[in-house]
């Protein structure tokens, strides 16, 4: 399959993070579906999976219950139950409104697809997301709760399952919304420094090394900007873009193939 987007719908984007609450904004979902849904209709042929980060309706409970490497047991299986409730929440009033816009969006569930394998995510079966892709259709999956094989419950984030599926789809453009105009030097950025325009993964790996663990980078329970940034390294060959969503016709621009943000090249 030719030219896939693989676009990731940041949870500040299209929640209100800050509020801890679970919060749709849903007057930013309508504008991005309308962008998406004019970039289709210029694209007749466009091939594109959704995904979406958990913002104000995973964070909290995930935090809240501790989810994240838990052993599995009926406890934990209480935290796992709410956190997977809220992300299919999150999913099906996001689908509703691409539906509503023409998109034809297959909502998913992440949890009931993969599994944690060697420390890195992976799908158990694929085939319904190709079927969905080679036939018309745009998977639609976020975040979510995954087991491990030794038993343990596991927070995938979004971008992470960015790296699964290019592993799926060879040929593949990743495009990261985010609520940043791009890629800094340093997190958060410094007053007057615009974001690189461009950048290679030795530049990527350069921005980590001297992260650290101490830089806020990883800022939330499933990275921040650096699970990002760790994720495109994990997609050695692929090029990506990483762009500020809040922007008002940034999506159709990015998927008509317009530079935003920060563009990253092998």
């Amino acid at each position: 399959m030719e030219g896939i987007y693989i676009l990731k719908l940041g949870g500040s984007i299209i929640t209100d993070k800050k509020s801890g609450r679970p919060r749709m904004r849903l007057a930013r979902v309508k504008q991005i579906a309308r962008e998406i849904a004019v970039a289709r209709s210029k694209i007749p042929g466009l091939k594109l999976i959704i995904l979406y980060g958990g913002g104000s309706y995973g964070h909290p409970l995930a935090h809240r219950f501790r989810v994240h490497e838990r052993p599995l047991s009926a406890d934990a299986f209480m935290g796992i139950g709410y956190t997977v409730t809220a992300m299919r929440e999150l999913g099906t009033r996001l689908a509703e409104v691409l539906l509503d816009a023409g998109i034809p969006v297959l909502p998913l569930q992440t949890s009931s697809l993969g599994r944690l394998r060697r420390d890195s995510f992976a799908f158990t079966d694929a085939s319904l997301i190709k079927t969905a892709v080679s036939n018309g259709g745009i998977p639609l999956l976020g975040g979510d709760v995954v087991f491990s094989e030794h038993n343990r419950s596991v927070i995938v984030s979004a971008d992470v399952i960015v790296v699964a599926m290019a592993s799926i789809f060879k040929n593949t453009r990743i495009l990261f919304a985010t609520d940043t105009d791009g890629v800094y030097p340093s997190f958060p950025p410094k007053k007057g420094v615009r974001p690189y325009a461009e950048l290679h993964h030795a530049g990527v790996r350069r921005i980590l090394k001297r992260s650290g663990t101490h830089d806020n980078l990883s800022t939330d329970v499933t990275g921040a900007m650096g699970g990002k940034l760790r994720a495109l390294l994990d997609t050695p060959t692929t090029h990506a873009m990483i762009f500020n969503g809040n922007k008002n016709g940034i999506f159709g621009r990015v998927l008509l193939g317009k530079k935003e943000g920060t563009y990253v090249t092998p």
